[in-house]
């Protein structure tokens, strides 16, 4: 009788545990983005989530030709520069290995500033980020570039009701991804005018 209770119990507690773990993805799947653009598009995306992409430089790759062929003439002339030497050490110095590597992660935090002091954010606890905007008059930027040029300020609201206001915000190749029903969406935070959390 004993043996059987405890065996009861056993199997019990093995069932609240895959329960507990069958659980768990479906409410991180509830999470849902309310998202508008500057452009006045709005979407609601499902498993929303803050991805910042980057680039890893590729090792410089060792090795040069034997020979260069005669140096440069020294004195004020015009010189130009000759290349000999076998095909295989012409052809090593020409390859330039392999390219750089792109890749992404999920961001845990973002950084806003106000009046010079930083205040990193992390992302669970954020209800809404609100984004504004403003052309810079005096950019040094090419023309047709300088009128897409802003300075952006972020209001982020918590979870706690509080409210944390930035004057100076850039989020550098941080993208909104999630999904809604016509497949997965995109959007660079630099096209967000407002995102509204919902967990």
């Amino acid at each position: 009788m004993t043996q059987t209770l405890a065996s009861l119990v056993r199997v019990g507690a093995v069932l609240v545990a895959c329960l507990a773990l069958w659980t768990t993805p479906s409410a991180a799947q509830d999470t849902s983005a309310e998202v508008r653009t500057w452009g006045g598009q709005s979407w609601r995306l499902g498993q929303p989530s803050l991805e910042v992409f980057y680039t890893i430089p590729a090792p410089p790759k060792g090795g040069a030709p034997e020979s260069y062929g005669a140096p440069p003439p020294s004195g004020g002339g015009s010189s130009s520069l000759s290349m000999s030497g076998s095909v295989q050490a012409l052809s090593s110095f020409l390859d330039t290995g392999p390219g750089p590597k792109q890749g992404h992660r999920q961001a845990e935090h973002i950084t806003i500033r106000y009046g010079g002091v930083e205040t990193r954010l992390p992302l669970a606890s954020i209800t809404s980020l609100t984004f504004t905007r403003q052309l810079v008059s005096s950019s040094s930027l090419p023309p047709y570039y300088a009128s897409r040029h802003f300075r952006y300020a972020a209001t982020a609201v918590l979870t706690d009701g509080s409210r944390v206001e930035g004057d100076y915000v850039n989020l550098g190749t941080l993208i909104l991804r999630g999904q809604t029903a016509e497949g997965r969406l995109d959007i660079s935070w630099e096209d967000i005018e407002s995102v509204r959390f919902q967990r």
